[in-house]
């Protein structure tokens, strides 16, 4: 193989904000071949930005194409777990934008695809590959579980975008919450076993049943506790992330993917990025990497359902006011 030739399905604002240009700051490991959208408007823009092959309201289209190697899925959410299963299906390598699925149905159907054809997958659970993730993640290896964990991800009101819609979008906790179950999960190596969630539609009156603010607790097997404040009741002004991490007399802080302190490890460690870095562009080449080696990513199947699995629990625990038990059983299937 020699560039990697990629397809991206749905040419919205994400696509084109982050991942197109990011491909093309790595022109030399892909080759930006053919754009599609439902919109064929949307698919033709980019073929005149980005000088594919062809554009397309057809996805299969891409899918028929031996040409292609690596299919970026970035449409609604409810239509990626369907889009990863015929892309599997056509030995098509994925890079699917979370959530990788939205149902236990899906994750089941994408399991299945996955053990049948040997492809190579990553879902954009990006903030692993975040260079003050790692710092992170390095720093609190040295320490013993368990830890307490504050996220805050909260930004200004999204107005009318598609993903508050339950059907289409999944709501905020599909929509941004599964990453942060993901990352929780990656931080500690643990998995989770407790979500118990506090929400609802607060600044969508008229989407009553979506979830648009939460506050959720997980509740990890190496006894860590994380608490979760999300959604869309902040200021534009106002710096949307914020991890905080407490494990045994020491402090990791990362301010908005940009700024880092920690205490604890020794003199204080501070870092203070040029920009804000949430890993999307490692996330390329930690993909490209793997498609040439012909293995898993390190974010496969099942940390998408892993987190899929998380979503549900944490909106079931909204509707009912209960804690709800997670399972490995429920994302993790047993070797044959």
């Amino acid at each position: 193989m020699d560039k990697i030739k990629v397809a991206v399905v749905g040419c919205g604002s994400f696509a084109c904000g982050m991942h197109l240009p990011n491909l093309q700051k790595l022109s030399d490991e892909y080759e930006i071949y053919a754009a599609v959208d439902i919109i064929e408007e949307r698919a033709r823009k980019v073929n005149d930005l980005y000088g594919t092959k062809y554009y397309t309201s057809d996805y299969r289209k891409v899918l028929d194409d031996d040409e292609v190697d690596l299919v970026i899925i970035t449409t609604y959410h409810n239509e990626h777990g369907r889009i990863v299963v015929e892309a599997a299906e056509a030995d098509k390598n994925i890079l699917v934008e979370k959530p990788m699925t939205m149902s236990l149905e899906e994750n089941d159907r994408v399991m299945d695809a996955l053990a049948k054809h040997k492809v190579t997958l990553i879902v954009g659970f990006n903030r692993r590959f975040a260079p003050l993730s790692l710092k992170a993640k390095e720093l609190i290896s040295t320490k013993e579980p368990p830890f307490l964990v504050n996220y805050r991800a909260v930004d200004e009101i999204w107005g009318n975008s598609w993903t508050m819609d339950p059907k289409i979008g999944g709501g905020r906790i599909f929509a941004e919450a599964c990453h942060f179950f993901d990352y929780f999960c990656w931080l500690t190596d643990a998995e989770p076993i407790r979500i118990y969630a506090e929400g609802g539609c607060f600044t969508h009156p008229d989407i009553p049943d979506t979830q648009d603010n939460a506050i959720i607790t997980v509740k990890l097997t190496d006894g860590s506790i994380f608490a979760l404040t999300n959604g869309d009741m902040g200021h534009r002004d106002y710096h949307k992330e914020r991890v905080e991490i407490y494990c045994n007399r020491a402090v990791v802080m990362i301010d908005n993917y940009q700024y880092f302190e920690a205490y604890g490890f020794g003199e204080k460690q501070e870092i203070n990025l040029p920009s804000v870095d949430k890993g999307h562009l490692q996330e390329l080449r930690e993909l490209a990497q793997a498609i040439r080696e012909g293995r898993k990513t390190p974010i496969n199947e099942v940390n998408g359902a892993r987190a899929t699995v998380c979503c549900l629990k944490a909106i079931e625990a909204i509707k009912t006011g209960e804690p709800q038990e997670v399972k490995p059983s429920e994302y993790i299937r047993e070797a044959n």
